[in-house]
């Protein structure tokens, strides 16, 4: 990544304009970052270090960060599960702690971040260059901050506006209070204050902040093309899993972020525990024909890229040749899916047969082997060196 990627672009609509400045936003959260880079080794320095104060700090970034990305933006703001109640107020309290708004507000946010994704009604538009999708957008004022039309359903939840009505004592209880209580039990008010308070903050903001931005520039682009999501395994290290940007943008509603099971996602791994113990229950997934379909659209793209490439003699001949593959992996595909959905119907009745589980398996097959044959053609694709 060149220094230029981390540089400001023009908007994409150049009468855009900035609302007025929020000055207690940009104060915080440009000053926290460099008070905390400042006080974090004068304090060891001159207090010395003690274990329970990166240790709180660790397990109460895990609180708030599994608070935002468990619950604020799978379960509110895209309703990729459903939960108990007490999961939910979980949720609540622990996103609260994460200094990021309340549910309400950030999930009406990121509706619309999904809605109009690299365009000018999108909160945090990637397209306005690093510093505006990282936290510049938070500097300002926006006119629909408060336009919570798209969250119909938040606003008839009692949890969700509980939280709403008192998000403000809820961060203060546990950004505040309980670490100057547990500082007290060690002797260490202040260095528990900084450690699991402020310093704890900063980097969770910092790290829900790189999906906005990072997540937008590095990476990979396995499942679309349409906008600039992508799928990022380093940041998903420090974000819980939501790295895998690109996934996301492309099966919203899925309550996975990482789809392999070595994928690093921790907070889908916490979904489907809480569904084993009875407190998340209809984790919604993409099926996989669903899936493939979508890599079939993104591998024709690159393969028309790369047609482009070949002898101009070639082009004619290889757009049939893989239009033609392209036609009988969605013929295979379109089989597939007819057949788990036959197959998903007769496990809801209780009348599934050893043809039908036969059928699928069978179908899957055949959409296998196009698929391989499809993918062969890059091999033999006449591209000049």
């Amino acid at each position: 990544m060149s220094s230029t990627d981390l540089q400001d672009t023009p908007t994409t609509n150049p009468s855009q304009k900035d609302g007025p400045i929020i000055w207690s936003n940009t104060l915080f959260l440009s000053l926290s970052p460099i008070i905390t880079l400042f006080l974090l080794p004068t304090y060891v320095y001159f207090q010395g270090h003690h274990w329970a104060l990166t240790v709180t700090a660790v397990l109460l970034w895990f609180f708030a960060g599994l608070g935002i990305t468990v619950g604020y933006h799978r379960l509110f703001a895209h309703r990729s599960y459903e939960a108990h109640p007490i999961w939910k107020f979980l949720a609540l309290v622990a996103g609260a702690s994460a200094l990021q708004n309340s549910a309400l507000v950030w999930s009406a946010s990121h509706r619309r971040h999904h809605k109009h994704t690299d365009h000018g009604e999108d909160p945090y538009d990637a397209t306005r260059g690093f510093w505006w999708s990282h936290m510049r957008w938070i500097f300002h004022a926006n006119e629909r901050a408060e336009d919570f039309s798209n969250v119909p359903d938040l606003k008839a939840d009692p949890l969700v506006m509980w939280q709403q009505k008192y998000y403000w004592a809820i961060a203060f209880i546990v950004d505040i209070l309980i670490p100057l209580g547990l500082g007290y039990l060690i002797g260490r008010p202040f260095g528990m204050l900084l450690f699991a308070g402020l310093a704890r903050i900063v980097f969770t903001h910092q790290a829900t902040f790189c999906i906005n931005s990072l997540c937008h520039i590095i990476g990979t682009q396995p499942w679309s093309s349409k906008n600039t999501s992508k799928d990022s395994w380093i940041c998903a290290l420090i974000t819980f899993g939501e790295g895998y940007h690109n996934f996301h943008h492309t099966f919203p509603a899925d309550y996975r972020n990482g789809l392999k099971w070595y994928h690093f996602d921790p907070a889908k791994w916490l979904i489907w525990g809480g569904n084993k113990l009875g407190l998340t229950t209809n984790l919604k997934r993409t099926e996989a024909p669903v899936r493939w379909k979508k890599r079939l659209e993104r591998q024709m793209d690159k393969y028309k890229e790369a047609i482009v490439q070949t002898i101009p003699e070639a082009n004619s001949e290889w757009n049939a040749r893989v239009e033609s593959a392209c036609l009988r992996v969605e013929e295979t595909l379109n089989i597939w899916s007819d057949k788990l959905r036959e197959y998903h119907r007769a496990v809801k009745q209780g009348e599934v047969t050893e043809s039908l589980l036969l059928s699928v398996k069978e179908s899957r097959r055949a959409w296998k082997h196009s698929w391989r044959a499809f993918m062969d053609l890059r091999k033999t694709m006449p591209i000049p060196a």
